[in-house]
C-alpha cells in the first residue's frame, strides 16, 4: 500500500469516528484540565533540535572522560557510534509507528509513549510502558539533581567559603564543609539534605509545572551556553596539557565493563520523542531534527571524553569531569563554567523529563493532574536523598541503563515498530479496544481540528511519515530487526559485565 493511500485510508477512517454517535464525551472540567496540562503545536525546528540535544546532554555526559580513560578510546568510541545509530533508528521507527495510527499520518493526534504501547500491545503493554518510562526518566532526573546539588554546594564554598547540611550517617548532626573534593560531593557522610540541594530545589521545581512548549526558549538558551561551556573546557584541557599515556587504547576490565551502561545512559531520550512530535509544527522535518541532534550530541560526548581523559591522569572512580576540573584549579572562567554547567544543561532537562512523565500519567485519564505532578515533579527530589554524596551517580547511571533505560529507549520502540508493521499489513483493522483508544485520542486532542487544518492546508508533505521514504516496508523491517538483534546482544552483555565487575 502506498504512503498516500495509507494516509487517505486513515483520514477516511477517522472521519467515521468524529461523526460516531458513540464518541467519547469529555466533561467541561476535564477539557479545561487538558487544555492547561498539555502544550500545542508551536515548537519549530531549531527549538526541537535544542530540546533533543538538551535531553541527550544530561548527567552521564560529565562521566564520559572517566569512561574513555578507564575503558580505552577504541571501545568507548565504538560504543558511542553503535548506540548513536541504533538509538536514532529506534526513535525514528517509533515515530513512524505513531504515524501508522489511523488519522495520524502527520501527527494530528496527541499520542504519548504509553498510549502508543497500549494501542499496539493492549492493557499489559500499557502497564509495562508506564513502569519503564517512569523509572527510566525519573532515574535520569535523580542523577541530574545529584550533580546540580553537588555543584551548588561547591559554588557556595567558592563564594561564601562554606556549605552546610544535615547529616544522617554515620551520626545525625548539622555539619559544614569549607573545601571542595576530587570526589563529586564536598560531604563524605550520608546527608538528609544540603544547602546546595535546597537552593536547586527552589529554582527547578516550579519549571516542572509548565508545559513542554513553554520550555523551548529555556532549551535554546541552554544549548547555546552548553556548546560555549564545553568549548571552553576543551580549551582548558589543552592549556592544562594533554598526555597520551592518560588515554589507553584498551582500558581495564572494570573500565570496559562500564562503557555500554554509561554510553546508553547518554542516549536515554527516545521515550521523550512522542511528546516533542506531538507539539512540533507541521513544517518541522522530524528525521533531520533527530539525526542532527544525535550527531551534535555525540560529537560533544566524544570531544569532552577524549580531551578530558588526555588532560587528567588517574581520575577517581567516584568523580566526574566537573569535580576534577574544580579540584585542579584553573582560571576564573573555568571555575565559572563548572558552576554554571549544571544549571544551563542538567537543570534545564529536569523539568522536561518531569513534564513527559506527567503527560504519560495524565493521558487517557489515568491520574488527575495534582497526583501526576506529585509523581513526576516532586518524587525525584525525595529519591535523591540517599545518593547526594559518594558514587551514587555512577550506580544510578549503570543500573538504570541496564534494567530500565536501555529497554524503554531501545527495545520497546523497535517492538512497537514491528507490531505497527503487522497492523499495517492487516490494512489497519482494529480491535474493539483499539477503536476505543482511537476515540479517546480524538476526544483528548482538543486541538485536533486545528491540527487537521494545518496538515491539510499548510503541510508541505501530506504523505505518512516514514523513516526511509525510498525503502520498501520489508527492507525497513530488516533494519529494525538488525538493530533489535544488536541491542539484544549488547544489553545482556552489559548486565553480565556490570555484575561481574561491580566496582565499575
Amino acid at each position: 500500500m502506498l504512503e498516500l493511500e495509507e494516509s487517505s485510508y486513515s483520514l477516511n477512517l477517522i472521519s467515521d469516528y468524529v461523526q460516531d454517535d458513540d464518541e467519547i464525551v469529555l466533561t467541561k472540567e476535564h477539557k479545561e484540565e487538558l487544555e492547561k496540562s498539555f502544550g500545542h503545536k508551536t515548537i519549530g525546528f531549531f527549538g526541537g533540535v535544542s530540546l533533543l540535544i538538551g535531553n541527550m546532554t544530561g548527567p552521564a555526559m560529565v562521566s564520559t572522560s572517566l569512561v574513555f580513560q578507564q575503558g580505552g578510546w577504541i571501545l568507548s568510541l565504538l560504543g558511542f557510534l553503535v548506540i548513536l545509530f541504533t538509538s536514532t533508528l529506534s526513535g525514528l521507527f517509533m515515530v513512524e509507528s505513531m504515524a501508522s495510527i489511523p488519522g495520524n499520518p502527520r501527527f494530528q493526534l496527541r499520542v504519548e509513549f504509553t498510549m502508543l504501547c497500549r494501542f499496539y500491545f493492549g492493557k499489559w503493554g500499557y502497564i509495562i510502558a508506564q513502569i519503564f518510562i517512569n523509572v527510566a526518566l525519573q532515574a535520569t532526573n535523580v542523577a541530574s539533581i545529584i550533580i546540580c546539588a553537588q555543584v551548588m554546594d561547591s559554588t557556595l564554598i567558592a563564594i561564601f567559603k562554606k556549605t552546610c547540611g544535615l547529616q544522617m550517617a554515620p551520626h545525625v548532626e548539622w555539619i559544614c564543609e569549607t573545601s571542595v573534593s576530587a570526589d563529586s560531593s564536598p560531604f563524605s557522610g550520608y546527608m538528609f539534605f544540603t544547602i546546595g540541594y535546597l537552593v536547586v530545589l527552589v529554582i527547578i521545581i516550579p519549571l516542572g509545572f509548565l508545559n513542554l512548549d513553554d520550555n523551548i526558549i529555556v532549551q535554546i538558551i541552554a544549548v547555546i551556553l552548553m556548546f560555549t561551556l564545553t568549548t571552553s573546557w576543551i580549551v582548558t584541557f589543552c592549556i592544562h596539557g594533554l598526555e597520551a599515556s592518560n588515554l589507553p587504547t584498551v582500558g581495564t576490565k572494570d573500565g570496559i565493563a562500564q562503557i555500554m551502561g554509561s554510553v546508553m545512559f547518554n542516549y536515554a531520550y527516545i521515550t521523550t520523542l512522542p511528546s516533542w512530535v506531538n507539539e512540533s509544527k507541521p513544517t518541522v522535518n522530524i528525521r533531520k531534527a533527530v539525526w542532527l541532534s544525535a550527531g551534535a550530541s555525540t560529537f560533544v560526548f566524544v570531544m569532552v571524553g577524549i580531551f578530558g581523559a588526555l588532560a587528567f591522569a588517574n581520575m577517581p572512580i567516584t568523580s566526574d569531569i566537573l569535580s576534577v576540573i574544580n579540584h585542579h584549579g584553573g582560571n576564573i572562567i573555568t571555575k565559572i563554567s563548572v558552576y554554571v554547567f549544571p544549571f544551563v544543561v542538567l537543570a534545564s532537562s529536569i523539568p522536561v523529563f518531569s513534564i513527559v512523565v506527567r503527560y504519560n500519567l495524565m493521558q487517557n485519564g489515568l491520574l488527575p493532574k495534582w497526583i501526576a505532578n506529585g509523581i513526576a515533579v516532586l518524587l525525584p527530589w525525595l529519591i535523591v536523598i540517599p545518593f547526594l554524596t559518594g558514587n551514587g551517580l555512577n550506580l544510578i547511571s549503570n543500573y538504570s541503563s541496564i534494567f530500565f533505560s536501555s529497554i524503554a529507549n531501545f527495545v520497546i520502540p523497535l517492538l512497537i515498530y514491528l507490531k505497527s508493521l503487522q497492523f499495517r499489513r492487516g490494512h489497519k483493522k482494529m480491535t474493539e479496544e483499539q477503536r476505543h483508544i482511537l476515540k479517546t485520542l480524538i476526544a483528548e486532542t482538543l486541538d485536533w481540528e486545528a491540527n487537521q487544518h494545518l496538515y491539510t492546508h499548510t503541510g508541505e508533505n501530506h504523505n505518512m511519515f516514514k523513516v526511509f521514504t525510498k525503502l520498501k516496508r520489508n527492507q525497513s523491517k530488516n533494519i529494525a530487526i538488525a538493530c533489535l538483534v544488536i541491542l539484544g546482544v549488547l544489553i545482556p552483555l552489559v548486565i553480565a559485565t556490570t555484575f561481574a565487575f561491580p566496582g565499575a
